[in-house]
């Protein structure tokens, strides 16, 4: 059995900041969680102002 989590990231005033989110995944994975898949939706003319992140890790 596995539990799910789905981080969400957003666009800022400069862009996605990668090492924040590389940061918080290195903590999670530290936590047992393991990136499975991630979510780009986007809007207008193809741009994403938001990056999902699919997480998994195993119960108990």
């Amino acid at each position: 059995m596995f539990e799910h989590k789905v981080l969400k990231f957003t666009w800022g005033w400069k862009g996605f900041d990668y090492a924040a989110i590389e940061n918080e995944l290195n903590d999670l994975g530290a936590e047992g969680w393991e990136t499975v898949g991630t979510i780009v939706p986007s809007v207008g003319a193809g741009q994403s102002i938001e990056i999902g992140v699919i997480l998994k890790r195993a119960r108990g």
